[in-house]
């Protein structure tokens, strides 16, 4: 399943706690052993009356404490403050410093860094970037095809006079929004509508047997727009003249970004715009919709 990105978060945070908390412990038993060898070493010069604790090293202090230290009564080391390395020395042979061994440490035991712990977070959110990208891409196939669905439902099952109709045109069109949004192309789904128109002129001479060839009679289009920017906007049409073909018709559909203008070439004839001859254009779930039949004139001699 995907991966809790704040689960692991919060697990980094917590193991940076747990670290802190592992050395201050860590520095606390350091700084109670040393008090404790303090308080012992004091004790073993009152008992042994000055007698060398540290052989190497008893000679130079006892020639430093005669020319630079005083000692009480209770036998307490007062240090002159005029010099600071003497200072620095003094509490150094005081607090016994002994350096951190190294080699205490298990050679199994895991070291975390922070250097290391961000690179290991930065790896994990890499890796949920790639799955939250393959799951988002799934999801929008996967809304796509449900949104394909509803629209071929709405459409109904197709008749014999039905094909599809899904040749686009072309445009070269620039968008003002093009730096913000990057332009993409709906998907649609069409339908032409076709028949035979049974005019005089066709009744004269034609017949069931031998029917006149099928015309045009009108057009279904379907466009996708699920992801409009703008969900209260409402794509719109309009016709304009072909320049290549007077007997046809370049129709236009403009929904807004991030969706590109779409065309098709169609018929120049008029429509019906009437709901006795199924027009419709509307726009609802995520799906544009404009029907429209030709208008039919009887033929005179």
């Amino acid at each position: 399943g995907p991966i809790d990105v704040s689960y692991w978060e919060n697990v980094a945070t917590q193991a940076h706690v747990a670290i802190s908390r592992t050395r201050l412990q860590e520095r606390h038993q350091q700084i109670t052993k040393k008090k404790d060898f303090v308080a012992r070493s004091k004790a073993a010069l009152e008992g042994k009356k000055g007698k060398e604790l540290f052989p190497s090293t008893f000679n130079n202090k006892k020639k430093k404490k005669e020319e630079k230290e005083e000692t009480s009564g209770s036998g307490i080391v007062i240090v002159k403050k005029d010099n600071p390395v003497d200072q620095c020395e003094q509490e150094y042979e005081d607090m016994c410093y002994t350096p951190i061994r190294h080699d205490t440490i298990e050679t199994d035991a895991l070291i975390y860094t922070e250097s290391k712990i961000s690179r290991e977070i930065e790896e994990m959110r890499a890796q949920i970037a790639v799955i939250k990208k393959s799951s988002k891409e799934k999801t929008e196939q996967e809304r796509d095809l449900n949104v394909e669905e509803r629209g071929l439902a709405l459409m109904g099952d197709a008749t014999e006079d039905e094909e599809l109709f899904n040749c686009d045109i072309q445009l070269d069109t620039t968008y003002s929004w093009a730096d913000k949004y990057k332009p993409r192309k709906p998907r649609f789904y069409n339908r032409v509508h076709t028949g035979y128109e049974w005019n005089k002129y066709n009744q004269t001479h034609y017949d069931q047997d031998n029917p006149p060839p099928k015309i045009v009679q009108g057009y279904k289009f379907n466009i996708f727009y699920q992801d409009l920017i703008d969900p209260t906007s409402t794509p719109t049409y309009k016709l304009k003249k072909c320049p290549e073909d007077k007997d046809f018709k370049i129709l236009t559909i403009s929904a807004g970004p991030p969706y590109e203008d779409i065309a098709f070439k169609v018929l120049n004839r008029e429509w019906e715009y009437s709901n006795r001859y199924s027009f419709k254009s509307q726009y609802s779930q995520g799906i544009f919709q404009l029907w429209f039949q030709f208008k039919r004139y009887r033929y005179r001699r």
